[in-house]
């Protein structure tokens, strides 16, 4: 049957849902309960929710519902829409749900990539920071996707973080949010053992040190107190699967495991969100919120042309495609950071050190720590 997605027209086969629809159109929609080879959490009765749509059914134009892709089937003669205000809204409205249970400052720190991990800068507990897992994990990326402008409020969320570990598997229990992937993997898979299952917790306030820990509204736990008590095979799907650092293999030998693992299972590998960059069209550029951050140029060849924090993101790019410097620029994308000189200086120096030079935009003489290169304008 055929359908359109964002108006691309896809002919997909009956019993298709919409998010399998999305993804032959070329058109990635957020999703987290939802893991290729293995379907959607949500007969388990969980659903993150920020796989929802827009649809307008055969016949009834102008008519929208919303619906969540991963369990809504796809049906012949209906319009998806992917992306919109409203859809936006209503992703930071159930991403802030997640994040309510999940340790994210780290996410928005302006010296997120060059960290050690060993020590933060502001002084936030281990408690409240990302895990290992940081810079790879799935929520990470959705987030930056969804919430790319930051408009969801961050701080420092503190939850349990006692892990437990057998054989290469690694769980800390404090970091799940409650998917069900691994539950929903460990219960299907022929080489698994229905080893885990989504225990509900009474959503409470409980302290350490004096520290607020709201707990989790559910998370995955073996079915009796240990893994290998309750029946697991060791097959290292749940690991590949868990989109937050919650079970995980770690160091080069739970590396090693693992792709041993993933060959003899052959799982697919989770849908990522795709590349940040967007195209510099009018409505892409009337969407820039005008706050402080660091935007990024780049021609159609991939080369970035410019790194700039400035005080105002949509003015700052928009006098930055008057240099001539940016004339071939085809690209952009930002981030929103009040820190924006700090976290542009991070940026050139991560650029630097892979390129041996500047963003030919960037060629400023010795001034690369300043508020952007047009910020005597925004003033």
């Amino acid at each position: 049957m055929e359908l359109r997605v964002d108006g691309i027209l896809v002919k997909v086969p009956d019993g298709t849902t919409i998010l399998d629809a999305c993804d032959r159109a070329g058109r990635y929609v957020p999703r987290l309960c939802f893991h290729p080879g293995i379907g959607c959490a949500s007969e388990l009765g969980v659903s993150c929710g920020v796989c929802v749509v827009e649809i307008e059914d055969a016949g009834r134009r102008g008519d929208l519902r919303t619906a969540l892709a991963c369990s809504a089937p796809a049906e012949r003669g209906m319009s998806v829409t992917t992306y919109g205000p409203d859809l936006h809204t209503e992703r930071l409205r159930r991403l802030a749900a997640i994040l309510e249970q999940h340790p994210h400052i780290c996410l928005s720190c302006p010296q997120r990539d060059g960290c050690s991990r060993e020590e933060c800068t502001f002084g936030h507990l281990v408690e409240a920071r990302c895990c290992t897992e940081f810079g790879r994990c799935e929520l990470g990326k959705l987030v930056a996707y969804v919430d790319p402008a930051l408009e969801l409020k961050r701080w420092p969320m503190v939850v349990w973080r006692d892990f437990h570990t057998e054989g290469r598997i690694r769980r800390e229990p404090g970091l799940c949010v409650g998917c069900g992937r691994c539950v929903v993997v460990c219960n299907s898979s022929p080489v698994a053992g229905a080893a885990l299952q989504l225990e509900d917790i009474v959503r409470r306030a409980v302290t350490r040190d004096g520290v607020p820990m709201p707990e989790s509204r559910c998370r995955a736990v073996p079915t009796k107190p240990t893994l290998r008590a309750s029946g697991c095979t060791f097959c290292g799907q749940c690991v590949m699967v868990c989109p937050t650092g919650a079970i995980t293999a770690p160091g080069e030998g739970g590396a090693r495991w693992l792709e041993g693992w993933r060959k003899q299972t052959r799982l697919p590998p989770p849908v990522l969100p795709p590349d940040s960059w967007r195209s510099l069209t009018e409505d892409e550029l009337a969407a820039i919120p005008p706050v402080s951050g660091v935007y990024q140029l780049a021609d159609a060849a991939g080369q970035v042309l410019r790194i700039s924090g400035v005080s105002d993101l949509a003015r700052g790019v928009a006098l930055s495609l008057t240099d001539p410097a940016c004339r071939t620029a085809t690209r952009f994308r930002f981030e929103r950071a009040e820190l924006f000189t700090m976290r542009e200086s991070e940026l050139l120096a991560r650029y630097a050190q892979a390129h041996g030079q500047l963003p030919p935009g960037n060629d400023l003489g010795d001034d690369l720590f300043g508020d952007g290169l047009f910020d005597d304008d925004l003033e």
